[in-house]
């Protein structure tokens, strides 16, 4: 991978808390951190894209944790920060959890709210999904019958321990 594309998987696990190795496993047939880097850069600009990597780099170098990260890109303090980066890092998070781009503020012709769903495997292979141990409607890599199944942990889907959080089983 390269540098770019590593500091956007390294970025996109810090702000979704999904591990880097399950956003971009080393063998991975669909990449979606290669078709997702590639959609977004002309949708924030390349100035956009290279503060937020450098940002993400150069707190990673740090040796911030990675939940101290995500503050520090969305965050202004105790409020929400307005800046065009930490704009961009909001729809990073949607575009891994529901494979949709919300497009944060406008760029050529790319209007603020516009909403595209980026492809099919984007959608297909959306962490929300994984997380709410579900499939999208019509699509399954189940086999039949799966069903009338114990369904697998919630750790199982997304490498996040879920031992004693409410309303989740492990």
């Amino acid at each position: 991978m390269s540098t770019d594309l590593d500091n956007f998987a390294g970025l996109s696990s810090a702000l979704t808390g999904i591990p880097q190795t399950l956003l971009a496993p080393e063998v991975d047939p669909v990449d979606l951190p290669t078709q997702f880097l590639a959609f977004i850069e002309p949708r924030i600009t390349s100035s956009v894209l290279q503060a937020l990597l450098n940002q993400y780099a150069t707190l990673l170098a740090d040796k911030v944790p990675p939940d101290q990260i995500a503050q520090a890109v969305l965050m202004n303090g105790a409020q929400p920060a307005a800046t065009q980066t930490a704009r961009a890092a909001r729809s990073i998070m949607k575009l891994w959890l529901l494979g949709v781009w919300y497009q944060p503020y406008d760029v050529g012709s790319n209007k603020q709210g516009d909403q595209v769903v980026v492809s099919d495997q984007a959608y297909t292979q959306s962490w929300a999904w994984k997380i709410a141990q579900a499939h999208p409607m019509g699509y399954s890599e189940f086999f039949f019958g799966y069903w009338n199944s114990e369904p697998p942990s919630l750790e199982d889907f997304t490498g996040v321990p879920a031992t004693g959080q409410q309303g989740v089983s492990s």
